[in-house]
């Protein structure tokens, strides 16, 4: 089962790549560019094929793929009969639809996966969460034991199993998500990230004390709490809330999926901030414990997903393995595509900056009396380019590495 899991994501995630491909030759092709060559993988070329215009091939390492539009920069020799073309002498709005394409199309994956899981597989819970478990400890590994030293947990000793929690801080809640987001500030929330029993409830971006009021069985208690801060900066309760779960329709789990896509983009910043703090302590300590509740999750290459993904075929079988599959396969394609626009070259972030300042400079020239300016010269950027770009490959053999000799922790043992 743990083979057909990884296989399963491997294909999922050449699948997105192509879909992302697909995005800028589609838009490309729409405003009339000139795409000359849409490729499957890299090296050497397997299969090949021209249709019109455009050759389609798959090469022999399945590691991505790309799209050859005539004129992506101004240091590309151009045909002058291609010239009409060239993607640099299209429109400011055409080119830039043309660059956020392949990051739009991952959001569009990630929000179908989502809302397909919604809908296949109970997610509506129904009537009041309860306290299905409550850790000794604020922060558990993925097999939900206590690292030695660990802080106790707030909700030890306090909160039972069985206990019907009613109110979080006063407001009215019937549902564990409702609890999970902590009503009462509109700014805060709670997470819920994966154990080795199904949840650790976590509170952002508040720090203060939590009152919960529950039901224990005829009583009703008020029970207020200080949470501990983990290394992640959130505060921890240390206690799982369930709840029995309903399958529901569209309309329903189309709002779920939006809610769940929100979370994993916020998830996907925080990711990404938690990423030179991470890589630190795989180089300082490298045989240190990784494990999804270490504090805010663990960034991972490629592989560390793919075998996440296998284990939970593994441990919980094809039908819930693919529940995990397409949570998993739609985080990674909302992840991506952020990674994707971020401003730094070779990124389509970077090209998106470049033609947004081209435009701001191009106004600002026009308000003074004076012509547009010329394409920015990038030669000038290289050393920012080569910079990112060393910056990106050594970040993800960094991780690669650690995938290989020190693995995240199995969380579905």
């Amino acid at each position: 089962m743990m083979v057909l899991g990884i296989i399963a994501f491997v294909v999922a995630l050449l699948i997105s790549v192509l879909l992302h491909e697909a995005g800028h030759f589609a838009f490309a092709r729409l405003f009339g560019m000139k795409a000359t060559q849409f490729f499957v993988g890299f090296g050497p070329t397997l299969w090949s094929r021209k249709k019109g215009e455009t050759e389609y091939g798959i090469k022999a390492i399945p590691a991505g793929g790309f799209v050859k539009i005539v004129g992506m920069t101004p240091l590309e020799h151009i045909d002058p009969a291609d010239r009409p073309w060239a993607f640099i002498n299209q429109p400011g709005p055409q080119r830039l639809v043309v660059l956020v394409a392949g990051s739009a199309v991952h959001f569009v994956i990630g929000l179908v996966l989502l809302f397909v899981f919604a809908l296949a597989w109970p997610t509506k819970p129904t009537g009041y969460a309860q306290v299905a478990k409550v850790y000794s400890c604020a922060i558990p590994n993925d097999a939900g034991q206590c690292p030695p030293g660990a802080a106790p947990a707030p909700a030890a000793g306090r909160l039972q199993v069985g206990d019907v929690i009613l109110a979080v801080n006063g407001r009215s809640v019937k549902d564990t998500p409702a609890v999970l987001r902590n009503p009462s500030n509109p700014a805060s929330a709670h997470q819920v990230t994966g154990g080795a029993d199904g949840l650790v409830a976590l509170t952002r971006s508040t720090h203060g004390p939590i009152t919960y009021t529950v039901k224990r069985g005829d009583r009703i208690l008020t029970l207020t709490f200080q949470p501990v801060i983990g290394s992640d900066g959130l505060p921890h309760i240390g206690f799982v809330p369930v709840n029995d779960f309903t399958r529901q329709g569209p309309v329903g789990a189309l709002t779920s999926a939006g809610r769940m896509f929100g979370t994993a983009v916020v998830d996907s910043f925080r990711a990404l901030g938690t990423v030179p703090h991470q890589l630190a302590v795989l180089l300082t300590n490298p045989n240190a414990q990784r494990s999804i509740n270490s504090g805010g999750g663990q960034v991972t290459s490629v592989v560390g997903v793919a075998q996440l993904t296998g284990e939970a075929f593994a441990a919980e079988g094809a039908g819930n393995g693919i529940a995990v599959l397409l949570t998993v396969v739609a985080s990674v394609n909302i992840f991506v595509g952020i990674f994707n626009l971020l401003p730094l070259l070779p990124l389509d972030g970077g090209h998106v900056a470049i033609l947004g300042y081209e435009k701001a400079r191009d106004a600002i020239r026009r308000l003074r009396g004076r012509p547009a300016g010329g394409p920015v010269d990038l030669t000038k950027l290289m050393p920012i380019t080569y910079t990112a770009l060393a910056l990106i490959v050594g970040m993800s053999l960094i991780l690669l590495y650690a995938d290989l000799v020190n693995p995240v922790a199995n969380p579905f043992q």
